[in-house]
């Protein structure tokens, strides 16, 4: 019987010991899952700080689009109505049309 007794006691000892190495397990888990918390918090704020940053950089852009595209309306509006399509031809010096063949020399 105090065999039986010595193995119940071990078997205690034992698991008393897994016990507390699973309490210590759960007390990291818990810390890790806090920690976690605070830098998913802190991801979600920078994250909301960049949707609106995006937002105001789409306006901005918007607004420059806008102002650009009247810009170069009222450029366009401001050329003359009829342009001479044809331009001015250049003609070379005659000296240089009047060489033949064989007067290279």
């Amino acid at each position: 019987m105090s065999r039986h007794l010595t193995e119940n006691a071990v078997e205690i000892a034992i698991l008393q010991k897994n016990l507390k190495d699973l309490q210590a397990k759960l007390e990291t888990a818990h810390e890790k899952i806090l920690e976690l918390i605070k830098v998913h918090d802190i991801r979600s704020e920078e994250i909301q700080k960049e949707r609106q940053l995006l937002l105001e950089l789409e306006a901005e852009y918007k607004t420059k689009q806008v102002e650009t595209s009247d810009l170069i309306e009222k450029q366009i509006e401001d050329w003359p109505d009829v342009v001479d399509s044809k331009g001015k031809k250049r003609r070379m010096s005659s000296k240089f049309e009047d060489i033949q063949p064989g007067e290279w020399d």
